[in-house]
């Protein structure tokens, strides 16, 4: 989980993104892993494919498809850090703080939590 360090109002989140062009879902969900938290994807196992679903994103007045997947991390992390995205795109330079939590706890902004019952 993480909140973004200087716009705390933002929530608590995982990390998500958009599909670039030609590219699969799995793909682009190693790569935002990877520019959103600095795990890579040998840190990882896909454990599963939870939901696919359309959410309307009030603040950009669009509907987005929803891919949510379980991951499990197979390397040691420490329990709390900072990453701050050097990727192009409207999230370069934004810093979030990362923490571990029982996925159950988290209460997720922006209707990213409506597929935790779904998990583990």
């Amino acid at each position: 989980m993480f909140r973004h360090r200087d716009y705390p109002e933002a929530g608590v989140q995982v990390p998500a993104g958009t599909l670039e062009s030609g590219e699969s879902v799995e793909t682009a969900l190693f790569r935002e892993k990877l520019e959103e938290s600095g795990i890579t994807k040998d840190e990882l196992r896909l454990v599963k494919h939870l939901k696919t679903y359309l959410y309307y994103a009030a603040y950009k007045q669009q509907h987005h498809e929803r891919h949510v997947y379980q991951l499990e991390l197979i390397q040691e992390r420490p329990a709390q850090w900072e990453h701050t995205i050097e990727a192009s795109g409207e999230d370069l330079g934004l810093t979030f703080e990362y923490f571990w939590i029982p996925v159950h706890e988290a209460e997720l902004a922006g209707g990213q939590g409506e597929c935790l019952e779904l998990c583990c």
